[in-house]
């Protein structure tokens, strides 16, 4: 993704200043950190969203619904900076199956309210929702949003089946990779971890999602396209060695999004649903 001449100069402005303020500056990283981008909804998904029924969840949250009202339920979580119709390709085929199929707009993202996300809220908001949906059948999930979806079900999520698509194994990875981006101090690096722990619950660390996952009765089938550049397929391959349980579903020349769309990949996660 571009990144814009004034968040340059952002980064520019905390890197300097994180030598001499590494509190203000830590607190500075990672509210750029926590704030997604909201992207404007493409011309592709316009029509499965004028097909969907629209609704707001408690919290804030945008609900895109087909399908059948009494239909086993399946849940489409995107990732970073995305958007519930991102997802919305796998609906034709579920509906048809005879699911019902909600795709939501996570905090701060699409639709919804909010301006900053982690993944610890980020989680918890699907915890939050199925008291309003009802049990879940299975969850879709993409990239941020694949991750968060495992550490939900680990907080009380009831979901039977886990889809993760192109999702990260080591949160702790992420940051690091942050840290690469914005280059402030090691002592505001230091102070960031302290905050973003705090918000999250949890130290970036101890968000594996192999580990975490390993330790859920829940089947999981892990999607992962081998060219992609964002997350790289060794994060499947890293989610599996800790969680031998879960089933690696491995395409190429798909990259990070275009697998979402994929017919192929479509049709062997609605197969997995309905084992």
């Amino acid at each position: 993704m571009e990144i814009s001449l004034a968040k340059k100069l952002q980064v520019a402005g905390l890197r300097a200043g994180s030598w001499i303020f590494p509190k203000l500056a830590a607190q500075g990283a990672l509210d750029l950190f926590l704030t997604p981008q909201r992207v404007p909804r493409p011309a592709s998904e316009q029509e499965l969203y004028a097909s969907s029924k629209k609704y707001v969840l408690g919290g804030g949250i945008a609900a895109y619904e087909w399908g059948p009202e009494k239909g086993p339920l399946v849940v489409l979580v995107h990732g970073w900076s995305g958007r519930g119709t991102q997802m919305a390709a796998f609906a034709p085929a579920l509906t048809a199956a005879g699911y019902r199929v909600v795709a939501l707009d996570g905090p701060a993202h699409g639709a919804s309210e909010g301006t900053q996300t982690n993944v610890g809220d980020y989680s918890q908001f699907l915890v939050n929702v199925q008291k309003e949906l009802g049990d879940f059948e299975a969850v879709i999930a993409h990239s941020f949003g694949a991750g968060c979806s495992v550490l939900a079900v680990a907080k009380g999520l009831r979901a039977e089946k886990l889809v993760l698509v192109a999702g990260p194994a080591h949160y702790e990875k992420v940051v690091n990779n942050y840290f690469k981006f914005v280059q402030i101090s090691s002592a505001a690096e230091k102070y960031f971890i302290q905050l973003l722990s705090k918000k999250v619950g949890l130290t970036p660390k101890e968000m594996n999602v192999g580990a975490i996952g390993s330790k859920l009765h829940v089947k999981a089938l892990i999607v992962h396209d081998r060219d992609d550049k964002e997350v790289r397929y060794a994060a499947a391959e890293e989610i599996q060695s800790a969680w031998p349980q879960a089933e690696i579903l491995a395409t190429e020349g798909l990259g990070h999004r275009r697998i979402l769309k994929d017919a192929k990949v479509i049709e062997q996660v609605v197969q997995f649903i309905q084992k």
